[in-house]
């Protein structure tokens, strides 16, 4: 049996994705006559032509797309395979690389972490903090095995990944004593009083948008973050009122710090979703919360 080279292969795939040998050899800290001999050697053993050449790039023919189609999967493989290694982290304790995106309340990622603990005790959390797509190109890299994220991906866009949703949880208006004795009329006399909002884009922002124009409120906006435990400890100062997840404020409107001004259901709700790339050996861990993690709606 003729095995394939897979060094000359890489060194393809490299020039492949660059789209120049100069770019790919920047890439690989390669001379470029080593990159382009390795490329005719590939060449010869395949007997076709995979590149067109140019002074400025070099684009893939027919035989070439089906080439780099095939070697992006076997490179994708290779890091999945390291990647599943590295999640061994010693005898009987597993790696678990999570993504979490800066609008999940920090109550939720507590409650994922207290189950991966119950799961398995010896379990080596690493947490990476980001914005979506920084989180799923993680994924694609192999560099996280799971994304606790408060939007999904388009279905068009999510067919190699795995989505469940982990909950709802609804979005209250409160603030703090002072602040909300001027709600004599809820939503009505919102107006009276600064407001603090979730910054664009954010799914909960724009239904809080169209609820405020539906009831024809126009409150002041004291401020504005992505961050929902810095919303909340700035509704905690007086700063403004602010729609935030009921798991957020439980404990706070319990002990009186802060007041619900909505007695019934604002109709603003919140879901989260935990996400994981396709692969042949999914992280134990990972697939177990895909499993098992779920939270109520509460009351």
């Amino acid at each position: 049996m003729i095995i394939l080279n897979h060094q000359h292969l890489y060194y393809f795939w490299v020039v492949a994705k660059e789209g120049s040998v100069a770019r790919a050899c920047e890439k690989l800290f390669l001379a470029q006559p080593t990159v382009s001999g390795q490329i005719i050697q590939l060449e010869k053993f395949f007997g076709r032509r995979l590149f067109t050449r140019d002074k400025k790039k070099m684009d893939l023919t027919d035989d070439g797309k089906l080439v780099f189609e095939y070697s992006d999967r076997i490179f994708d493989i290779s890091r999945e395979l390291l990647s599943a290694l590295k999640d061994r982290a010693g005898r009987d304790v597993i790696r678990m690389r999570l993504g979490i995106v800066p609008q999940i309340p920090l109550q939720m990622a507590e409650r994922l972490l207290h189950l991966i603990t119950r799961f398995r005790p010896k379990v080596l959390p690493t947490i990476a903090e980001g914005p979506l797509q920084h989180l799923l190109n993680g994924l694609q890299t192999h560099d996280l095995d799971l994304v606790f994220s408060h939007v999904s991906i388009p279905e068009e866009e999510g067919k190699g990944y795995i989505q469940i949703q982990a909950g709802q949880m609804p979005i209250d208006f409160v603030a703090a004593p002072y602040l909300a004795e001027k709600i004599k009329r809820f939503p009505e006399d919102l107006s009276k009083i600064p407001l603090l909002l979730h910054a664009r884009p954010n799914p909960i922002r724009e239904l809080v948008d169209n609820f405020l124009f539906e009831h024809d409120c126009k409150p002041g906006v004291a401020g504005e973050a992505q961050d929902v435990e810095l919303l909340r400890v700035l509704t905690l100062k007086g700063v403004g009122a602010a729609p935030l997840n009921r798991m957020i404020t439980a404990s706070d409107v319990k002990s009186g710090k802060l007041i619900r001004l909505n007695k019934r259901p604002t109709g603003i709700t919140t879901t989260e979703w935990l996400i994981a790339r396709k692969r042949h050996a999914l992280n134990p861990v990972a697939r177990y919360l895909l499993k098992h993690f779920r939270f109520n709606t509460g009351n």
